[in-house]
């Protein structure tokens, strides 16, 4: 009778490990499918001259990717910062008459980014979206 029971038992332990193992890798799989969805894209296009950026005001989604284009019409060279975007995105000094590109995440959401123009507010970006992650409440 021990005997049975010894046998039952080890049947059902190896039945055990291996719907764990068939199951494991299903499991983290369909996960990582569902996080890892693209990036959106968004073109940011922006002119400085006459002291001023144009456009005065652009929104892009939260997570997009935002690949800026910079057109500096001025007779003098410029610096320009996206306020609170600083250590994920740096522009170098812009020479007059020159163009810039670069890329950027826009991962913190918000309404009131300052694009400053030699330290001064000169346009705003909008990061819409919830501040929350999908999924949390």
């Amino acid at each position: 009778m021990k005997r049975r029971y010894g046998t039952l038992f080890a049947i059902v332990l190896a039945i055990a490990v291996l719907l764990a193992r068939v199951r494991a890798p299903h499991s983290v799989a369909s996960h990582h499918g569902a996080t890892a969805a693209p990036a959106h894209a968004e073109t940011l296009s922006l002119v400085i001259e006459n002291g001023g950026v144009t456009p005065a005001y652009a929104s892009v989604p939260k997570g997009s990717v935002v690949h800026v284009h910079v057109a500096c019409h001025t007779t003098a060279p410029v610096s320009l910062v996206l306020a609170g975007y600083e250590k994920r995105f740096t522009i170098p000094p812009l020479a007059a008459g020159s163009r810039w590109g670069g890329t950027f995440t826009a991962d913190l959401p918000g309404d009131d980014f300052a694009w400053l123009l030699d330290g001064k507010p000169a346009a705003r970006l909008a990061v819409t979206g919830s501040h929350l992650e999908e999924g949390h409440r």
